[in-house]
């Protein structure tokens, strides 16, 4: 069977049409892939700060630590929210938790506050500062400056 003239031209609007209707759909897949890659590639980079806990009597101290910050964005410009965590120190005293640099953060001069609360009763408060940097030990993320909200207290 031939197909005439118009009947080709039919079809051929037919194959125009689908194919215009195909346009969107990969422009929408793009989209999709592009924005699922940026959201990926947004993560925000940590530091590992770990160590040895002591207690005065030079023993290992076991507890845990509340560890709060306010929101800031990172020196490389990463937005981080206001929160808090709660991380364990063992029974040998070792510590290891994960937080993004707030070393030349926005605004100027935040601190992640850290409260211990050991094993043997005793609660104390550090001020951190955490370098961009794959790890950091707990004497080098301890602030040198207490901040002034609480040296005026």
């Amino acid at each position: 069977m031939k197909l005439t003239t118009n009947e080709w031209l039919r079809d051929g609007r037919w194959m125009g049409l689908c194919r215009m209707a195909m346009v969107p759909i990969m422009i929408m897949v793009s989209i999709i892939i592009v924005i699922g890659t940026a959201a990926y590639a947004q993560s925000v980079s940590t530091t590992t700060v770990q160590g040895t806990v002591y207690l005065a009597n030079g023993q290992p101290g076991s507890g845990t630590l509340s560890v709060s910050w306010p929101a800031f964005t990172t020196a490389s410009g990463q937005a981080v929210a206001a929160d808090r965590m709660t991380v364990t120190i063992g029974s040998d005293g070792y510590l290891s938790v994960n937080l993004a640099p707030n070393l030349g953060a926005t605004p100027a001069g935040l601190f992640y506050t850290v409260v211990y609360y050991l094993n043997d009763g005793t609660t104390s408060t550090e001020y951190w500062v955490v370098p961009a940097a794959a790890q950091a030990t707990l004497g080098s993320v301890r602030a040198q400056l207490m901040p002034a909200a609480q040296a005026v207290q």
